[in-house]
């Protein structure tokens, strides 16, 4: 007779589950280890079945463990874990924790250079990085978002204000011409009214003298002639009586983006924090670099440069006519050019232009091209602003001395991939800034 009893098939442990729970902890296994008898536990569970236990010794079949190392068993690891996911899809319940792909253990810790979950098997590959409890990783991307948001806000809040009042000015102005023309007009009536009092007392007055005798009119008859010649001078329109309304409401955007020129700067190159080396610091507008204090914590991102102490414009250019002017002042050390895309970033390297970087620099009070070998540039003074000047249907990079207008050095090569500008302040304290483009408005 059929068993009838009310344990169903399905509440039983299933063959597989069964060969995946640990003898110890009755659980599925949790970084598996193996014995030399074969035998395999949780890591967690054959550390504590150890603890107190002069002699080691396996749980299951007490064989002598002494002087042995438990190695890590892979293969059951990866079999729990595909077993556990499978099972919460099954049911529909909860899946367990993401974890690391290359080491199947769950993410515990959050490498702030490299910016990326971490598991504990995965912290010798990020050797010297700052590593933070993973609910620490969230904050920290999000501060960055935050600080740009503020910034943004910041900026906006400024044009805000620089609309208003532009729009307060302009208001004004229409208001005052409103009170000018009023004025205007009113002193037009007023002498309008004035001439028609006049008028009106000339006729009472000859109204009067027409009344009188038949020959006492006839003897003043000339005078009263003379009399009533209107000797005023007649009204005149008056001219500019209306509004000017060309004048405050035409091409009224137009007018106002004019005038937003003086209150904006315009960058013709913007530094890249994305590949800033972390030896470095920008200014908040992106348009200066200088050493920086102490190293920073910047993700190691392809883009960045490390250990070279250089920073990229943030736009590239690969046809058209560039050109940008760079103050270095009395900078003891520095590096200004170009250099293609895909120039080293992980590892020191030449400067030339074998490498693909376009420069000059001051090393030492000598001022060179940094050809191979280097070409010295006897100038006549120190300049104190360096214009770079990119011709990409010429292949040609030129620098000049913006303060007197003299050449300093031309290359001429053939460029096959995008350039970028390129920035080498070495580690000094005084930056080297770029300074804004002038721009003007061609009106035809």
């Amino acid at each position: 007779m059929a068993d009838c009893s009310d344990e169903d098939i399905t509440d039983r442990p299933s063959l597989l589950e069964s060969d995946l729970t640990c003898p110890v902890c009755k659980d599925i296994f949790r970084e598996p280890v193996l014995l030399s008898c074969s035998h395999s536990f949780c890591r967690q569970c054959l550390e504590s079945s150890w603890k107190n236990q002069t002699k080691k010794q396996c749980p299951l079949c007490r064989k002598c463990c002494d002087g042995e190392t438990p190695i890590p068993n892979r293969a059951l690891d990866n079999t729990c874990v595909s077993y556990k996911k499978e099972r919460n899809w099954r049911t529909g319940g909860p899946i367990d924790e993401i974890i690391c792909g290359l080491h199947q253990r769950p993410f515990q810790l959050f490498c702030i250079k490299d910016e990326e979950p971490v598991c504990v098997d995965c912290v010798t590959l990020h050797p010297g990085h700052e590593l933070v409890p993973i609910e620490q990783g969230v904050p920290f991307c999000k501060g960055q978002t935050k600080e740009a948001e503020t910034q943004i806000k910041q900026e906006f809040e400024r044009l805000r204000q620089v609309l208003t009042d532009e729009e307060t000015s302009r208001i004004n102005a229409l208001y005052r011409e409103e009170n000018e023309k009023r004025l205007m007009m009113n002193e037009s009536i007023e002498s309008i009214t004035r001439d028609i009092s006049a008028l009106a007392e000339l006729i009472q007055s000859v109204k009067r003298e027409m009344g009188a005798e038949e020959l006492t009119f006839l003897q003043n008859f000339q005078k009263l002639k003379r009399r009533t010649q209107w000797t005023g001078d007649e009204p005149k329109k008056v001219e500019g009586a209306l509004i000017n309304m060309a004048k405050h409401v035409g091409a009224l955007g137009y007018k106002i983006w004019e005038n937003m020129q003086s209150h904006i700067t315009c960058l013709p190159v913007i530094l890249d924090p994305n590949t800033v080396s972390p030896w470095l610091s920008i200014s908040p507008d992106f348009s200066s670099v200088q050493e920086s204090q102490e190293r920073q914590s910047f993700p190691d991102n392809p883009e960045r440069f490390d250990p070279c102490v250089f920073v990229l414009g943030s736009e590239g250019f690969s046809s058209g006519r560039h050109r940008w002017e760079v103050r270095v002042a009395d900078h003891p050390k520095w590096i200004l050019g170009v250099c293609k895309e895909s120039v080293v970033r992980k590892r020191k390297f030449t400067v030339t232009t074998k490498a693909g970087v376009w420069t000059i620099g001051l090393s030492k009070g000598v001022y060179n091209a940094l050809t191979t070998p280097r070409t010295v540039l006897n100038l006549e003074r120190r300049p104190e602003t360096i214009r770079v000047k990119v011709n990409m249907e010429k292949g040609e990079v030129s620098f000049w001395d913006t303060g007197n207008n003299k050449h300093l050095c031309t290359y001429n090569d053939k460029f096959t991939e995008k350039l970028f500008p390129i920035f080498g302040p070495g580690l000094q304290s005084t930056p080297i800034s770029i300074l804004p483009a002038k721009v003007s408005i061609n009106k035809q």
